[in-house]
């Protein structure tokens, strides 16, 4: 049973594509007609193409051949020129090589007799020289004497020289030490008060009158400078440092002196600058007291009235009373 079914479906497909095998059938055999229409005619055209390539070719065979005959005989003209010019080049040379010749005999010739000028001329040169060096070893011969006598005057004068810069310092302490000395004596054999100062205007030392005068004491002299005694100072030069009488050597002026204790005195200020180096010294002469008047109010003023001062006894100016404790102007205590 299951065979005959098969059958039956197996006739029945080829039933169906009958048709579709026909048609195919017919569409393989016009491609077939069609295919070779198109060799046919592809055959004609490379035919024909190949006919057109020959004859083309034979034409351009014919031009190459004409071209290269061209070429040849101009290749032939031209190695005629050429082998004509090579002759000519040749028979140049050869006449060049005679004259050349010719002129390196003659350069030859010439060169030689020059070396022979040069030579004589550096004999004469080289006898010129040796006498000339003679001369000049003669006169440097002269200038090492002349040379060496200077430098042992040379050798004198700086061996001078050096003692006289290591025995500077030593002398220059002896006069400092002799100065110093001599303002000791100064000090003790003044009757004067007599005061010495630094380059900062500081108090180095003073006599028993000068320390009397100023209400200080020799212990605490040092922590004072001499700006905190003088009141005033009358037509004293100040340079830019406040320095007095810098530029001088000494002076004298009038002036007043304020104690410790607030007093004043007036005196003439003899000053002598660097009396010895970095030390100042400063002499007051004629002391006499100043006297000053308590301040006391006018009648009639009313509160806040200004005090009216009464003149001393002497002809001066009058001044205010200064407090009972001066400061020290900022100096502080040598340590």
């Amino acid at each position: 049973m299951e065979t005959t079914r098969i059958r039956l479906q197996l006739a029945i497909a080829l039933e169906r594509a009958s048709p579709y095998l026909q048609k195919a059938e017919s569409v393989l055999a016009y491609l077939r007609e069609t295919a070779t229409e198109k060799l046919n005619e592809l055959r004609q055209h490379s035919e024909d193409d190949l006919r057109r390539l020959r004859a083309s070719s034979r034409d351009a065979l014919l031009v190459a051949n004409d071209r290269i005959g061209r070429f040849a005989t101009q290749v032939s003209g031209a190695s005629k020129h050429a082998a004509v010019h090579l002759q000519k080049a040749q028979s140049k040379v050869a006449v060049v090589r005679k004259a050349g010749a010719d002129k390196l005999q003659v350069l030859g010739r010439e060169s030689a007799n020059e070396l022979r000028k040069l030579r004589a001329g550096c004999r004469d040169a080289m006898g010129k020289a040796d006498e000339g060096i003679g001369r000049v070893g003669m006169r440097m011969s002269a200038a090492s004497r002349r040379a060496a006598g200077k430098f042992q005057m040379a050798r004198s004068a700086v061996a001078s020289f050096a003692r006289m810069v290591v025995e500077k310092p030593r002398r220059m302490r002896e006069a400092r030490q002799a100065r110093e000395n001599d303002l000791r004596a100064l000090l003790k054999s003044s009757l004067d008060p007599v005061v010495v100062t630094n380059e900062e205007r500081r108090l180095v030392s003073a006599n028993p009158k000068a320390l009397e005068l100023l209400g200080i004491s020799e212990f605490n002299m040092t922590n004072f400078t001499i700006d905190a005694f003088l009141a005033k100072v009358e037509g004293m030069d100040v340079d830019c440092h406040g320095s007095l009488f810098v530029s001088r050597n000494d002076g004298r002026n009038r002036c007043k002196l304020r104690r410790l204790d607030g007093g004043l005195r007036v005196a003439n200020c003899e000053f002598v600058a660097n009396i010895v180096p970095h030390r100042h010294l400063y002499k007051f002469l004629n002391v006499a007291p100043y006297k000053i008047t308590p301040p006391r109010f006018a009648k009639g003023n009313g509160h806040g009235a200004m005090p009216k001062r009464e003149r001393p006894a002497e002809a001066e100016p009058p001044a205010t009373v200064p407090p009972k404790k001066i400061p020290r102007h900022g100096v502080r205590p040598v340590m």
